[in-house]
């Protein structure tokens, strides 16, 4: 007959008991954190899963901050637009009255002291800032990007966010798209009619400056630039013709004045489509955010009652090894005495 040791009878009890409470231990563990995996070895394959999930998640948080931010700038931009829609629309108003000749030369006068407060309204609404940034300045945005005569000091770039992956977004409109009139940027192509492919460096800047072709000390090249139609000059030059009592220079208006309606209308539609696909990417970014969090909580989560029930069974069975074990452990040298 196989003699068994002491030493191997209190080995197999502690291993029992080990084991128990190893495992009795790994379930507590998991009801404390409701978590079906606590340490990668559980399960990897689902643990390299899970945590590539996370990180989608975590790009998603930052493409939802990108898009908010994009549509707040989208927005101001949008409200800017109107304001300067019925600044000129109400300069034309004013235009189609005093190019009639049944006003006389006072009553021109008055309204060139309304015209002036028109433009320092325009001016106003070209230097708005957001934030510490100026929003028609380029990617200039810290220094004014007009002075109060109407020139133009920013640049011609454009800030892109990221607002869904791999898909960019201009936020901004440059002083000189928004001021300056069509027919000087025709041929250049407008960022906005692509802004998920734009290029900053397609838009050049032309100077506003009238130089003649003879070569001088502020111009020695002698080069020849074309003077540039804006808002600012509009309005000026309707200030002039009001003083000055001219009628006809205040006809010869009428048209440059639709044509800067005409522009801002276009900006404020394109503009509003972009606002519109960046709505679109936030829904989609929402979408995707739950489907992560649900195949996540598959992966990573417990069944609750599942779990709570193995603690359950898990506890009994430590009982019910510590009871089957008592008679072992507890044995001293007389009962081995007494066999």
């Amino acid at each position: 007959m196989t003699r068994v040791s002491e030493n191997s009878s209190t080995a197999s009890v502690k291993y029992a008991l080990n084991k128990t409470k190893a495992k009795l231990e790994d379930l507590q563990l998991k009801g404390t954190s409701l978590k079906s995996i606590t340490k990668p070895s559980d399960n990897p394959a689902s643990n390299v899963e899970a945590l590539e999930l996370t990180s989608l998640s975590n790009d998603n948080i930052q493409f939802m901050k990108n898009a908010d931010f994009a549509l707040m700038n989208l927005n101001i931009t949008e409200k800017s637009l109107d304001e300067l829609t019925e600044i000129v629309s109400k300069a034309k108003e004013l235009a189609i009255a005093q190019s009639s000749d049944f006003f006389n030369a006072d009553v021109r006068k008055n309204v060139a002291n309304e015209v002036q407060q028109l433009y320092n309204q325009t001016l106003a609404i070209a230097n708005k800032k957001v934030g510490l940034k100026h929003l028609f300045a380029g990617t200039n945005t810290l220094q004014v990007p007009f002075d109060s005569k109407g020139n133009y000091r920013g640049d011609d770039g454009h800030s892109s966010l990221e607002v869904s992956s791999n898909f960019f977004v201009p936020v901004n409109l440059t002083g000189n798209e928004v001021f300056f009139s069509q027919e000087e940027l025709s041929g250049v192509e407008n960022p906005l009619q692509n802004f998920d492919q734009f290029d900053k460096s397609t838009i050049t800047q032309v100077s506003r400056e009238v130089a003649s072709g003879t070569p001088d000390a502020s111009n020695p090249k002698g080069e020849v630039y074309k003077s540039r139609d804006n808002i600012f000059s509009q309005l000026q030059s309707f200030t002039t013709a009001l003083e000055n009592n001219d009628s006809q220079m205040i006809q010869g208006l009428l048209e440059k004045f639709d044509n800067s309606i005409s522009r801002l209308i276009t900006l404020r539609t394109r503009v509003g489509s972009i606002a519109n696909s960046v709505d679109s990417a936030k829904n989609v970014t929402e979408a995707e955010n739950i489907d992560h969090a649900a195949r996540k909580s598959s992966l990573v989560d417990a069944d609750v009652a599942e779990l709570f029930s193995d603690i359950n069974k898990q506890q009994a069975l430590l009982k019910t090894t510590y009871q089957s074990t008592q008679g072992v452990m507890n044995q001293s040298l007389m009962d081995f005495l007494h066999r």
